[in-house]
């Protein structure tokens, strides 16, 4: 199992993505997928987003483990407190909580999915060196978008 310690650093860590970043729609959302590379360390991770009606996300994973993930939906319920947010947040991950632990970031321009996903990029410490065309997510109907 991933530990905080392992996320942090490896959170921290310089990483890139040496491909172009397209979203392709399956009929009912987008999704994104691109392979991540710390720089340092030379570990391969995965990073995931999805645009859907009613939601958003973008997640990076470190061995299948969610170490950052960024989210938008209706209602996000704490397990632990019983406390309910609708706004945007961010799960951290560590190996108690794993990724249930939630905060209301600062950091996000709120609102956009192409301005989210690239301040979740920077963030994370991922630089792209492919391209990034911003997408009009059009499949979806007008509105449905938090």
């Amino acid at each position: 199992m991933v530990t905080k310690v392992q996320a942090d650093a490896i959170l921290a860590e310089p990483k890139v993505i040496a491909a172009n970043l397209l979203w392709r729609f399956d009929r009912r959302a987008y999704r994104l997928e691109a392979s991540v590379l710390a720089e340092e360390s030379g570990e391969l991770l995965k990073l995931r987003g999805y645009v859907g009606r009613r939601n958003r996300s973008f997640v990076l994973l470190y061995r299948n483990t969610p170490i950052r993930k960024y989210t938008v939906h209706r209602l996000h319920i704490d397990h632990e407190t019983g406390e309910k947010t609708t706004e945007p947040h961010k799960h951290t991950w560590d190996e108690i909580n794993q990724d249930r632990k939630i905060y209301l970031p600062d950091d996000i321009r709120i609102g956009n999915t192409n301005h989210e996903l690239v301040d979740f990029l920077q963030e994370c410490n991922i630089s792209l060196r492919g391209t990034y065309a911003d997408e009009e997510f059009s499949e979806l109907r007008q509105g449905d978008l938090l």
